[in-house]
């Protein structure tokens, strides 16, 4: 298959063509290396390849598995890739290799999916952009003076370029949504127990980290999480079961209440243009029977800053221990970006104590949030508060981590709140800047009820659409 060929498919569309015969999982990964090769020299999506392994993969594919031989990418943070290297963009991870999959990784392979890469990510993750000192920036395939947001930029670009249809993704605060809304792609963050997010049977992060995957389209995103969801395994935490979330996309339902959130809790400005955006979106949702009407969530949000601080601050110093423990090295600043030591030593001055109630703010600010959602079945919100930023926007050189956060915050000050709330959550490209940049917008339903959000995505695809200009960004990367 031609690389442009192979491009302008989503991953759905190029397993019905290994299950009917028209092409092979090989001529698949052959494209796929050949969109890589031309691209990511401009882009830098791709951070480590696993080409040496894929005979073997297709050797023992499920023909009959959903995605069987399609191309995935997964993300460089904190999800095992056997044989391959987990660095989680630091340099202090940099020779660290996997000696197995993670769960989430094993339920890909399972489903067809032939892994050839993994994918950038800031250090830690820590960042709204995909600049990490270890790999370089990742740029936006839509200009490459910008960024594609984060921490999963790498993986939003490989997909906007046409590398790979759909790639793996996770999300502490905004990290699939972000770049999907920068990028032009549909990106989910499941409800809190609905996957486990590379970290097998314990908690992500006081499990506010959530993965799942951006793809070009909705019935992608949703067939994945099919094949993903954890529904039998032991784990802290597991969503309520609601059916097919494939069929959900291909199903209307009529009449949604939809809360339109203009402002975020914190109050930080938005954008005229994204605002204008939102307020055409909330008209097509109207316009297709849906009632809309405008909400205002208050919320301390000075308790649930500190909270997440201290939560994230804690995980990456738990995680950075663990590496001491396992290699008898010891960290110091000189292996760290300055945002992300501070981070650390930040970290380490944390009590079990106190991330106890850190853990508790979170629950209670977000459940206040999620109480003042009333009788909506969904809110609607622009995903983050302007365009794609230039690159360098959000520098991990500063030296205090919450100033550094606060800049993050600003820039994705509508996302944060549903990791803590546990809440499903996805942005999907519905609005264009007057410049041709992607406008993504972000639909927020209760724990649990993805199906709601794939029924109203799947409606919003077939009505608005997005694919002329996902196949025209492609046309245009040769």
């Amino acid at each position: 298959m031609e690389p442009h060929a192979y491009a302008a498919h989503d991953a759905t569309a190029l397993a019905a063509l290994v299950a009917a015969g028209e092409t092979t999982p090989r001529a698949l990964a052959d494209a796929a290396i050949a969109r890589i090769a031309a691209l990511n020299l401009r882009i830098n999506a791709v951070v480590e390849t696993l080409y040496e392994t894929i005979d073997d993969q297709i050797a023992a594919l499920d023909p009959a598995a959903p995605f069987a031989g399609v191309p995935y990418l997964v993300k460089d943070l904190h999800t095992l890739v056997r044989g391959s290297r987990l660095t989680q963009g630091s340099t202090f991870l940099a020779d660290h290799v996997s000696a197995a999959d993670s769960d989430l990784v094993a339920r890909l392979r399972r489903a067809g999916f032939v892994i050839i890469g993994r994918t950038n990510t800031p250090e830690f993750g820590l960042n709204a952009a995909t600049e990490p000192r270890l790999h370089g920036a990742t740029r936006n395939p839509y200009d490459t003076a910008l960024s594609p947001g984060g921490s999963s930029g790498g993986a939003a670009a490989a997909v906007a370029s046409g590398m790979v249809p759909a790639a793996h993704a996770t999300d502490s605060g905004g990290s699939t949504r972000i770049p999907a809304a920068a990028c032009g792609l549909v990106g989910l963050k499941p409800s809190r127990g609905r996957t486990f997010a590379g970290l097998d049977h314990g908690e992500g992060w006081s499990d506010i980290f959530h993965a799942h995957a951006v793809t070009r389209s909705v019935r992608d995103s949703a067939a994945i999480l099919d094949a993903t969801a954890n529904t039998a395994a032991p784990a802290p935490y597991r969503a309520a079961p609601t059916g097919s979330f494939a069929a959900a996309a291909d199903t209307a339902m009529p009449g949604l209440r939809i809360g339109v959130m203009r402002a975020p809790p914190s109050k930080l400005p938005v954008s005229a243009e994204y605002l204008a955006a939102l307020d055409t979106v909330a008209w097509q949702c109207r316009a297709l029977g849906h009632r809309t009407h405008e909400i205002a969530i208050e919320i301390d949000v000075p308790r649930y800053a500190a909270a997440f601080t201290l939560v994230l601050s804690s995980s990456v110093a738990a995680t950075v221990a663990a590496h001491e423990d396992a290699t008898g090295r010891s960290a110091s600043a000189a292996d760290f970006e300055t945002s992300v030591w501070n981070a650390i030593t930040l970290g380490r001055t944390h009590s079990a104590a106190d991330l106890n109630r850190a853990v508790a703010d979170l629950h209670l600010v977000a459940g206040d949030a999620l109480s003042q959602i009333g009788d909506c079945d969904v809110v609607l919100s622009p995903t983050v508060a302007r365009a794609p930023l230039p690159l360098g926007s959000l520098d991990t050189r500063a030296d205090d981590f919450g100033a550094f956060l606060a800049s993050v915050f600003a820039y994705a000050p509508f996302t944060s709140l549903w990791n803590g709330a546990g809440a499903p959550a996805i942005s999907l490209p519905l609005a264009w800047s007057a410049s041709g940049l992607p406008l993504g917008m972000q639909f927020v339903a209760h724990p649990g009820r993805e199906d709601v959000l794939f029924a109203l995505a799947g409606e919003l695809e077939r009505t608005i659409g997005w694919r002329a200009r996902q196949d025209c960004l492609i046309a245009a990367l040769q």
